[in-house]
């Protein structure tokens, strides 16, 4: 099952980066991508109580400790931050640059786990992180050659995508660690409301210090608008699915293979999208980068040393 609910999540997760990737192309402004998100977490909302509901069959399950409190916020900010930056450089990185990016943030919930939970690192994990990190560099150069020259401001974004994106993973491992009983749908709620808040009080806050609502690459039109409300409704779908079904992987698997495997499926699945469907070209670099890229997830997975 743990096999299973990687490949859902890897296909939820795909179909969020593709309507992710049309939406940047409407949304320019980090005020907008703040708003966008903040009502794309707030829909998860009444999804997530439904999904407590279903599988409790009451909304007492939503009960929370202090300990599973630090949980939630550490999922909720991370994932804020995901989110909001993503959408951010996806605009200006060819797609396959920041999945590789993504990819490499693997190394934070194995290191973490290895660290809190005493998951074991091998040499074949550290040879495999060396590698993810060679080809995360091939891909900046991959990216240089068929799109704009990234700029320090680019590359840290880059960089804090992918260590959101790992903090996040390593919060859902926590959760099963310390609450192996509890329901994953109250994971999912929980982290959808503290991102909805914390987004919707940074929105306000970037409001009231303008003086004015933000209009800096707003959506402007009917079409426009009615094509971001409807990318915003499956986003919202696709990223509870792809955090129900990552977590619930998670109670399974071992992160040192969970998370490699999540992510370089994703990474083949993207490779497809990008070309096929965003029309990026496929040269050298990118091969290169993405076989070292392979390599390494298989050093991580499944050599033992």
């Amino acid at each position: 099952m743990g096999y299973l609910f990687t490949a859902l999540a890897v296909l939820s997760g795909a179909a969020k980066g593709y309507f992710g990737k049309k939406t940047s192309g409407l949304i320019t402004a980090l005020s907008s991508a703040i708003l966008f998100n903040a009502v794309r977490m707030l829909i998860c909302v009444p999804i997530g109580l439904f999904a407590v509901f279903i599988s409790s069959g009451s909304f007492a399950a939503a009960e929370i400790s202090a300990k599973q409190l630090l949980i939630f916020l550490l999922s909720g900010i991370s994932t804020s931050v995901f989110v909001v930056v993503w959408l951010l450089v996806i605009r200006r990185g060819a797609y396959m640059l920041v999945d590789v990016f993504l990819t490499a943030g693997v190394i934070i919930p194995i290191m973490l786990c290895a660290v809190f939970f005493g998951e074991p690192v091998r040499a074949n994990h550290a040879a495999g992180m060396i590698l993810l990190i060679i080809s995360a560099y091939i891909m900046c150069s991959y990216n240089n050659k068929i799109r704009e020259k990234l700029d320090v401001r680019a590359y840290a974004l880059l960089i804090l995508c992918g260590a959101a994106n790992g903090l996040s993973s390593f919060s859902q491992k926590w959760f099963r660690y310390s609450s192996p009983d509890a329901g994953i749908p109250v994971f999912n709620l929980y982290t959808y409301m503290v991102s909805s808040l914390l987004l919707f009080i940074i929105w306000g806050a970037i409001r009231i210090r303008s003086g004015s609502s933000p209009r800096g690459g707003s959506v402007v039109g009917t079409k426009q608008t009615l094509m971001l409300g409807a990318y915003v409704s499956v986003m919202s779908v696709c990223i509870f699915l792809n955090t129900l079904f990552s977590t619930a992987a998670a109670g399974i698997l071992p992160a040192a293979e969970l998370y490699p495997l999540m992510q370089g499926g994703g990474l083949s699945v993207s490779m497809l999208m990008s070309h096929f469907l965003f029309r990026e070209k496929i040269n050298v670099r990118c091969v290169i980068g993405v076989i070292l890229t392979f390599v390494s997830l298989l050093m991580i997975n499944l050599i033992k040393l």
